[in-house]
């Protein structure tokens, strides 16, 4: 496995690669890697010749952040130096195992010589998102450009768990004209069923616990016969999140076929349901697809 650092030396391998005509996957993940990501990884082989792990270590401070610190690269600093002594030799054994072909991981500093400069899409995913979410998917798209010009992929696999940043991913690419296909794969599960995550590791045994309610509800909610309006259901979700200590930040229930998740009334139709929720201080992020009995 080919390790770099250097982003000038990424987009140069980068394009001898497709001057032999091969065809590029990126894999682009937080760091402390788990089964989830390297699920990704084995789609990604699937679909190119060489795959290509990009992890990007971040602290919430600032990815929830709308505005930046002046003292940012002391965070950039700190959360890059974490990374390393945290989960930096298990990611590249991970990789390794997993026959990743190049593992990119740049400094934090070469990404962000300045904070994140904002990018604005009109979009009714965005429009629906709370303050602090936005915040974090400007701060996602800013990545990926970032990303995307210096690994030049042909393809990025991304997770159904993040469904509103992968929508948004495939948006972006179609709206910046990048020349990227975006695969946004199944969402891996623990056998308590919670979807793997980075940030399942800062809950503690408690609060994993009380995390669960958060797919056990969407589960229950696929397996009703009939469903009555939307409203209704929010208000289900969110008294029967609420009993177990979370706390609903907001719930969407949409289109599943449409890119812009158009909310719904009543559910009629094959729909995503979308759920942000808080439990402790870890925001735990998931969704359903269901197919009401009847539709095609």
């Amino acid at each position: 496995m080919k390790i770099i650092e250097s982003i000038e030396e990424m987009r140069e391998y980068s394009q001898q690669l497709k001057c032999q005509g091969k065809t590029i996957a990126a894999v682009q993940t937080v760091g402390y890697l788990h089964d989830g990501h390297m699920s990704l990884v084995n789609i990604a082989k699937e679909n190119a010749d060489v795959v290509v792990m990009n992890p990007i270590a971040m602290t919430d401070l600032l990815s929830f952040s709308t505005e930046w610190p002046k003292d940012y690269k002391k965070y950039l600093i700190e959360s890059e130096a974490q990374y390393q002594q945290q989960s930096l030799e298990k990611d590249l054994q991970i990789c390794k195992k997993y026959k990743v072909d190049l593992f990119f991981h740049p400094s934090m500093l070469d990404l962000y010589p300045y904070p994140v400069q904002t990018i604005t899409i009109s979009h009714k995913i965005l429009n629906n998102l709370n303050t602090a979410a936005t915040a974090y998917i400007s701060w996602v798209l800013d990545v990926d450009i970032k990303q995307w010009n210096s690994i030049l992929p042909d393809i990025i696999v991304v997770g159904q768990k993040d469904i509103h940043q992968s929508l948004l991913q495939k948006t972006m690419a179609t709206v910046f004209q990048f020349p990227i296909k975006v695969i946004i794969a199944p969402t891996i599960r623990d056998a308590d069923g919670m979807a793997l995550s980075s940030r399942n590791r800062f809950l503690t045994p408690s609060e994993r616990q009380d995390a669960t309610s958060v797919y056990q509800t969407l589960q229950e909610i696929s397996k009703w016969s009939t469903y009555p309006p939307v409203t209704e259901i929010k208000e289900y979700i969110t008294n029967r999140i609420s009993q177990a200590n979370g706390r609903v930040f907001y719930i969407d229930i949409c289109i599943c076929s449409s890119e812009t998740l158009e909310e719904l009334d009543v559910i009629d139709k094959e729909t995503v349901i979308v759920i942000l929720a808080r439990f402790g201080e870890v925001d735990i992020w998931d969704n359903i697809i269901i197919k009401p009995q009847g539709t095609k």
